[in-house]
């Protein structure tokens, strides 16, 4: 389990540690606020191609060594974008780095749902999303401290390297015995598709993956280009965010135990939906305590989350029906969201995006909370 937290640690820094670094990356390949996003809808398009498609490569390796493959995939392409000395190089080198995360995600996910009881399930979610929280509050610490040192071309050579020595432990101690996925098909996907659980799935990720990932994306460029901060302090404030987030993961547990799944999901989605609506409009300090707080609850909601993964289909398919759930939330929450904030914002329409942002997640949370048949055979009597 600890090996798995640590891979999907990389998985997950691999990607976020472009959004605290972005503000140095636009002052030295001249970037607006909407090729910033489009570089993130990259990252997240080529997460969930690849994702579709990864049970052809774990139904051949097993799911071990698709999370070695995953983990070099992603240190080869921060090497590429260590390289960059212009856009589309650096488009290339995130789009390799979205491709190895998206091979990870069904992988590490059903290699837990398969060696956790139904009844540890959330609390073994809650310690892998250790993983990709701690990376989130990592990611803006190690650029506060090594930007200056080694330059932003540096922290990424500095994180491809870790990555690369992630693989090798992964790989010498983690893959072996790990079982195989399933082949996707058509017959298999047609299934899926049939259920309505997976439609609520992929709103549900979609909705959480934008409040969470979606807004860090591109919240240090945003701010930088419309405040009067300096990307040092943003990032300081998202290094104080995740701090907290990590803080509440560790109440996530018994948080799911007493609530249950839905009724979690459905007060986090309210919350951080108020507090994103509250971004269009906030100024000075209350913009700085609204930075901070707006994540702080997210990282709850994806134990309880995955969890309703696993009920959803046949246990034979589940990492296919992970796989179309995800792609599809990715794409919208980690992709769409950040490049339509990107746009809005050279255009002086931010505010917008948030607004509507927040207006999203309140159906989401709507939808959740009338249909009481989703993600209900763990919640309490």
């Amino acid at each position: 389990m600890t090996l798995l937290v640590i891979a999907v640690f990389f998985s997950m820094a691999g990607r976020v540690i472009f959004s605290p670094l972005m503000p140095y990356l636009q002052q030295e390949l001249s970037m607006s606020l909407a090729t910033v996003g489009t570089l993130f809808l990259f990252i997240s398009f080529s997460f969930s191609v690849v994702m579709l498609f990864s049970g052809f490569l774990s139904s051949c390796i097993g799911h071990g060594n698709t999370i070695v493959a995953a983990l070099g995939t992603i240190a080869v392409g921060l090497f590429i974008s260590g390289m960059a000395g212009n856009v589309l190089i650096l488009a290339v080198g995130m789009t390799c780095i979205g491709s190895g995360a998206g091979t990870y995600a069904p992988s590490g996910i059903a290699m837990i749902n398969t060696r956790i009881s139904p009844q540890r399930r959330s609390t073994a979610f809650a310690f892998h999303e250790i993983g990709p929280n701690l990376a989130m509050l990592v990611s803006p610490l190690v650029v506060l401290l090594a930007v200056p040192l080694l330059g932003w071309r540096g922290v990424l050579f500095l994180i491809a390297g870790l990555c690369g020595a992630a693989a090798i432990l992964f790989y010498s101690f983690g893959a072996s015995g790990s079982g195989v996925g399933a082949r996707p098909n058509l017959s298999t996907i047609g299934t899926i598709l049939r259920l309505p659980d997976v439609y609520m799935g992929m709103l549900m990720f979609s909705a959480s993956l934008a409040g969470w990932q979606g807004i860090y994306n591109i919240l240090p460029a945003y701010l930088v280009e419309h405040s009067a901060w300096s990307a040092e302090h943003v990032n300081s404030l998202l290094t104080v965010s995740r701090v907290i987030s990590i803080s509440m993961l560790l109440l996530a547990g018994w948080i799911i135990r007493y609530f249950g799944n839905r009724t979690t999901i459905v007060g986090v989605l309210i919350f951080t939906a108020a507090l994103t609506g509250i971004l269009s409009v906030a100024q000075g300090r209350l913009l700085e305590i609204i930075v901070v707080l707006q994540p702080a609850f997210v990282a709850v909601m994806f134990p309880a989350q995955l969890s309703c993964l696993a009920e959803i289909g046949e246990a034979r398919y589940q990492n296919v029906t992970i796989a179309l759930i995800i792609t599809v939330a990715m794409g919208v929450g980690a992709g769409l969201v950040p490049a339509l904030l990107g746009l809005l914002g050279d255009y002086g329409l931010g505010w917008l995006g948030f607004v509507c942002l927040s207006g999203f997640m309140l159906t989401v949370a709507a939808s959740l909370f009338l249909r009481r048949s989703f993600c209900g055979k763990q919640d309490p009597e």
